[in-house]
């Protein structure tokens, strides 16, 4: 009798689970219904379609492929997603639930402050369909012990629950409903602030901020819009902050300057990839110059624009600090490329999302 054998996924059928895995995550329930950035794109369509290549600029996503039609063919298999007839757009099949407090959802504690994702898929895996894994974490972003895992059924969390399971064998976890947490933490509340009536408004903020930062959480996957970076080099001397923004926006919304006083380059982030290419052919084609001298220009791509964008995600995950002079990349009280600076020009008062 021949021996049976058992293929081994390609590098591309692993490739393909993975960016479908992504997708149908970014559409899931428990985080559509959270995410709102992808809930405003969803709301300028009349039927709920968003662009694939919107989803395809998501940080993660460029880390797995950025050949637009190899993505584009994998949604297709999709049975969540309804790609168009154009191959251009991509939406949720099924609507939003009403209630978020889903019974498909599991919340668990007590796990090891190095858990990943991925070891928490791996343990899950073996009673059903892992949806998507979302590690709660503390202010400082720190994993905090606890976490929300989504199934494909009710049933999963449900057997979950009544066999307990053990991690590596002998550490106990605690395993709920999704609705049971939300319960428990809204008695808690009540409780606190029945036997605190002179807390009440500090408990009132604190769970307030602790709500938002996980609705923040929910929200920050990063949101690459690629080719919106167009820096330039060999400027003239006396150029400051407005006089570039003042030039680059004719072209188009501009989000962020990086540019200081008597630098000799620096580079503009636009609202859309269209503003830049505009900028770049309409400045060169004049031959404007900048403090008496014609600058080159280039739109960041490839490593040098992920680089780029990288720099933008860590200002914004360390927005909430403040001080300093800044930098580059800094928050300080004078600004600085890409800055928050109180008293820049153009400093933002709060960061704007991607």
């Amino acid at each position: 009798m021949a021996e049976t054998t058992v293929a081994t996924p390609t590098v591309d059928e692993n490739l393909s689970n993975k960016i479908l895995k992504q997708v149908e995550y970014y559409f899931s329930d428990s985080n559509f219904i959270r995410d709102k950035f992808l809930r405003a794109e969803s709301a300028k369509n009349p039927d709920g379609f968003i662009s694939i290549d919107t989803i395809a600029s998501f940080n993660r996503m460029k880390e797995l492929s950025t050949d637009l039609q190899l993505i584009t063919d994998i949604l297709k298999k999709s049975s969540r997603l309804v790609v168009d007839q154009d191959g251009k757009m991509i939406k949720r099949k099924d609507p939003l639930p009403e209630n978020i407090e889903s019974e498909k959802t599991l919340y668990s504690k007590g796990w090891p402050l190095d858990t990943t994702i991925e070891k928490v898929e791996q343990f899950f895996s073996q009673f059903g369909k892992v949806l998507s894994v979302r590690l709660r974490k503390k202010q400082d972003k720190s994993f905090k012990g606890s976490l929300h895992v989504d199934f494909e059924t009710e049933d999963i969390v449900t057997k979950i629950i009544a066999d307990a399971p053990k991690l590596d064998g002998d550490k106990e976890l605690l395993f709920q409903t999704y609705k049971q947490f939300i319960t428990e933490k809204k008695e808690e509340k009540e409780k606190f602030l029945s036997s605190n009536p002179d807390k009440k408004r500090k408990a009132t903020k604190d769970l307030k901020d602790e709500t938002e930062q996980e609705e923040k959480e929910q929200e920050e996957e990063d949101k690459m819009v690629t080719g919106t970076i167009l820096t330039f080099a060999g400027v003239g001397e006396n150029l400051h902050r407005g006089n570039i923004k003042e030039i680059f926006s004719q072209y188009g919304e501009v989000l962020f300057v990086g540019f200081n006083t008597n630098d000799t380059d620096g580079n503009v982030r636009f609202k859309t990839a269209d503003s830049a290419t505009r900028a770049m052919e309409g400045l060169t084609a004049e031959k404007k110059e900048f403090g008496g001298k014609v600058p080159t220009y280039k739109i960041l791509d490839g490593e040098d624009e992920k680089k780029e964008w990288d720099k933008i995600f860590e200002m914004k995950k360390n927005a909430s600090g403040k001080g300093g002079k800044g930098g580059k990349f800094g928050k300080g009280g004078k600004g600085g490329k890409f800055g928050k600076g109180g008293k820049g020009k153009f400093g933002n008062k709060k960061a704007k999302r991607d």
